[in-house]
């Protein structure tokens, strides 16, 4: 994956990531093991994988709880697409998304410090 040197630089910051993701067993077998696979990597560098059975199709980021990334494009998939990705600053927009999503209400529960 072409984040994983990213991803091991920021670890070594102490930067918290956590990938929410639909849950493997809903796609095709051929996508199913490569999600497994993708999940495996990210957990090898500290990145916290959520999967949901909703089924939902969000494409959100939020870092720092104040820049939110919202959009058509699949975040960590896509490297030559005419999908497009809004950035807002903003703490309110991004309490309002977590809230919205209710991830909010998850993250209460994990302990990220």
């Amino acid at each position: 994956m072409q984040f994983c040197r990213l991803f091991r630089r920021m670890d070594k910051q102490g930067v918290k990531i956590r990938v929410n993701t639909r849950n493997p067993r809903h796609h095709d077998k051929t996508l199913e093991i490569q999600s497994w696979k993708a999940m495996s990597i990210l957990r090898e560098h500290n990145v916290v994988v959520c999967t949901y059975n909703d089924m939902r199709h969000r494409k959100l980021a939020i870092i720092d709880d104040t820049v939110l990334w919202e959009g058509s494009l699949n975040i960590l998939s896509q490297n030559s697409s005419r999908e497009l990705m809004r950035r807002t600053v903003s703490k309110d927009l991004c309490s309002q998304v977590l809230l919205f999503t209710s991830i909010a209400r998850e993250l209460r529960w994990y302990n990220w410090s």
